[in-house]
């Protein structure tokens, strides 16, 4: 009608109808106001997909017991044809296919996919393979769905073995009640709210960062839960995300706050969702972390053992909780994750979560104007993403209006209500293209006095061969012309010379005209390579040690020359073949490539941020060990609590943003002690410090995995080990080590070659202690 009005005078009009080939009920009002521009002298060209490329249609599947079945659509009833159809999960995992078979003459086919109750409720969507369209796809919603839990673990990816893992027990016990999916690392927590998590579960993590602890707290005020459990790293410190206040170091059997014997489970009180669950009389903790006393402690106490004090706690923080097990995951403090009741618990808390992806992204302050939106609107449903004409969920477009709770499952999708998932308060919809309800045909009935073109691209024609011949031709016109005007033809037509020059001449064109072979060496090195690929190629093409830069010249300078000459070392004794060190701005560097990481720790030194506190701990917690150099002699972590240096002042304020586990003195027997050379001191230009590690777990069964498995992700010396290993390039030391001489110097050089046989070698090295246990149990 607004064209009519526009272009109701104008000759000569030209109208282009670009056309998606399907019909719907407004076509012939269209076709007769386009018929009418220009007072019925348009000239209407109409551009039609063929119909066989049309994209068929899903429509709402249909549920039979622990069957889904899918029906599908195509605009024309022509030849046979087959589509796969796939049921993706919400991570993109295919739970199930089934083959589409359009029968010739057909313009429907359906489906069964056979989908237990498991599968169903993890379901995302159901998409038609390589189909790129919206109308290929079916949304999932909490109708359908489960809810999602994700889960981060603080033990390093080394030592997650299947059974000894924090989250093994937590994840089998909510796998069958919620769709799991597992944090890499703290980086990934904001992430992972953002795409819909219901519940987040923290194993053993004392320390999540700033910004991180932000985010989840926004997030748990909008109604997410956070459930967190203890372990050595919560027991060392924490980042204030916890329902009570905790003691640092928390009870076990032999310490100072100690128990005779190991404590059973209290009955749930009346009031709390535990309420109703049996107690289970084989129960027995070992150690806990303790809540401190408080007014208020006793109404936030969901579990306690026979003796009073918490195993849960909770607190109810905005619309969301925030849950405290004080005991680990895994069995190292406890035998409740081996039990059925650690299954009925978890699913009770699971049950107090929202739907998952109910939760929508205001709360990590992603989405203001969607917050916007839905505060302006109660009760509406509001754009949480949007389905766009490629079947992909993209973030709504700025005209993407709320809907109102009665309108949203009678209305059809429109450009200001498009297709998508719709959010509104504790739930989660899903608006489908489906509802639109009508069937899918080609458009026909078009005018005669309509021109009508297909959208078929026309092939091109390749023309290089004829030019580059009619190039070649031209050339070789141009030189005979030449040859003639300057009377060179003639003379060599005298001396019979004129046909095997011209011949030679023309062979010699051919030859320097080809296009010489392409070398893929040449290619390569003639492609400039940034700063940062340089760094990435030298850090990972050989074993490098790598060493902070501290801003202080010296320190920087003698860093350099020890680990030189620490490579040297190695490269003569052992069969490691290290290249020369390199230095590493934390900020700007990638750090993945390094095995070992010597950080000397000056005065002054700052914290790492939320950025780098991140790469560190992804660093640490993949494999990567950071070897801290206080410098300082006798200041180690010990003097933490005593009078400690200035560099040590500085080590605490890094230790304290990081996620850092429990730390001892290398114990008798550990592999750091006869990883290369056996040692039972570690000495570096000063001989007073002792060199922490990782401490070993709880349990016997606990300190054997450890002693075997994987290496420290920290070590902590104070010997000034650089300054003792420092030699110039004819291998003459650069400092005095004291008290001992040269003698010490020599075991300096040793616990070098042991700290990075211990980093790269650590397990082997380990299981070898038993090699002749594990024969004698093979019976050889």
């Amino acid at each position: 009608t607004e064209l009519a009005g526009t272009f109701s005078g104008t000759d000569n009009l030209r109208v282009l109808w670009l056309s998606n080939g399907v019909a719907n009920t407004a076509d012939g009002e269209f076709m007769d106001q386009l018929a009418g521009l220009g007072n019925g002298t348009a000239r209407v060209e109409v551009l039609l997909p063929d119909a066989a490329r049309i994209p068929s249609a899903l429509r709402q599947p249909q549920l039979q017991a622990s069957r889904l079945k899918l029906s599908a659509e195509r605009a024309h009833s022509g030849e046979a044809s087959t589509q796969q159809v796939t049921v993706r999960s919400l991570s993109g995992r295919a739970l199930a296919e089934a083959p589409l078979v359009f029968a010739a003459g057909q313009s429907s086919a359906t489906a069964i996919v056979e989908l237990p109750l498991e599968l169903r409720n993890e379901a995302s969507r159901i998409e038609i393979a390589n189909s790129r369209s919206a109308s290929g796809v079916y949304l999932f919603d909490d109708r359908w769905r489960r809810k999602s839990v994700a889960m981060l673990s603080g033990a390093s990816q080394e030592l997650e073995q299947p059974l000894l893992s924090p989250l093994y027990y937590v994840s089998r016990a909510i796998q069958p009640s919620a769709e799991i999916s597992e944090v890499a690392s703290v980086d990934g927590i904001q992430e992972a709210l953002k795409s819909g998590t219901s519940m987040m579960v923290l194993a053993d993590i004392g320390v999540v960062g700033d910004s991180n602890v932000t985010a989840l707290e926004g997030w748990v005020d909008n109604g997410g839960v956070v459930v967190r459990f203890a372990g050595p790293r919560l027991a060392g410190g924490h980042d204030g995300l916890v329902p009570v206040e905790l003691r640092s170091g928390g009870r076990s059997l032999g310490s100072a706050l100690s128990w005779e014997q190991p404590q059973g489970l209290a009955p749930f009180a009346e009031k709390t969702p535990f309420a109703g669950l049996a107690s289970d009389n084989s129960i027995k903790v070992t150690r806990q972390v303790l809540a401190e006393p408080s007014a208020t402690l006793p109404g936030l106490v969901w579990a306690s053992l026979d003796d009073g004090t918490p195993l849960v706690t909770a607190r109810a923080q905005g619309k969301g909780l925030i849950v405290l097990f004080h005991v680990t995951a895994n069995a190292d403090w406890s035998n409740l994750p081996l039990t059925g009741l650690f299954v009925e618990m978890l699913k009770r808390i699971a049950d107090i979560a929202p739907a998952a992806g109910s939760l929508s992204t205001e709360a990590t302050n992603s989405a203001a104007a969607n917050a916007s939106a839905a505060s302006s609107s109660q009760g509406a449903f509001t754009p949480l993403r949007s389905l766009n004409g490629f079947g992909e969920l993209t973030t709504p477009p700025a005209s993407a209006a709320p809907v109102e709770t009665d309108d949203f499952f009678k209305m059809q999708p429109t450009p200001v209500h498009p297709a998508g998932i719709y959010s509104r308060g504790g739930a989660r919809h899903a608006l489908n293209l489906d509802a639109a309800g009508d069937g899918l045909e080609t458009l026909t009935g078009l005018p005669s006095s309509f021109s009508v073109s297909s959208y078929e691209r026309a092939r091109p024609t390749d023309l290089s061969g004829w030019l580059f011949a009619a190039a070649v031709a031209l050339f070789i016109a141009d030189c005979l012309a030449m040859l003639y005007l300057t009377g060179a033809a003639a003379r060599m037509m005298k001396r019979g010379a004129f046909a095997s020059s011209v011949t030679a001449f023309l062979v010699a064109v051919l030859l320097t005209a080809a296009p010489p072979p392409a070398s893929a060496q040449e290619a390569t090195s003639s492609q400039g390579l940034d700063a940062a690929e340089q760094f990435a190629m030298q850090a990972s093409l050989q074993t490098r040690i790598g060493y902070v830069l501290t801003g202080d010249m010296e320190v920087d300078a003698t860093s350099k020359m020890g680990l030189e000459g620490l490579s040297r070392v190695l490269q003569q004794r052992t069969s490691i073949e290290p290249a020369d060190p390199i230095a590493i701005d934390l900020q700007r560097d990638v750090i993945v490539f390094f095995p070992v990481i010597y950080w000397p720790v000056i005065a002054g030194a700052q914290p790492p941020d939320d950025a780098l506190l991140a790469k560190l701990s992804d660093y640490m917690k993949n494999g990567g060990t950071i070897f801290f150099d206080t410098r300082d002699d006798n200041a180690s972590t010990a003097s933490l609590t005593g009078s400690p240096s200035p560099s040590t002042i500085a080590l605490r304020g890094i230790l304290d943003r990081l996620d850092v586990p429990a730390l001892e003195p290398v114990p008798e027997g550990h592999v750091m002690t006869r990883a290369f050379y056996l040692l039972q001191t570690f000495p570096g230009r000063w001989a007073g410090g002792q060199l922490w590690v990782e401490a070993r777990t709880s349990g016997e069964a606990s300190i054997k995995a450890a002693a075997s498995d994987g290496v420290s992700s920290i070590i902590i010396g104070s010997n000034d080990y650089a300054a003792a290993w420092a030699t110039d390039e004819a291998g003459n030391p650069q400092y005095p080590v004291s008290p001992g001489g040269e003698g010490q110097r020599e075991h300096a050089w040793r616990t070098g070659v042991n700290v990075m046989m211990y980093a790269l070698t650590g397990n082997y090295k380990a299981d070898q202690v038993h090699v002749p246990a594990l024969l004698e149990r093979l019976g050889q």
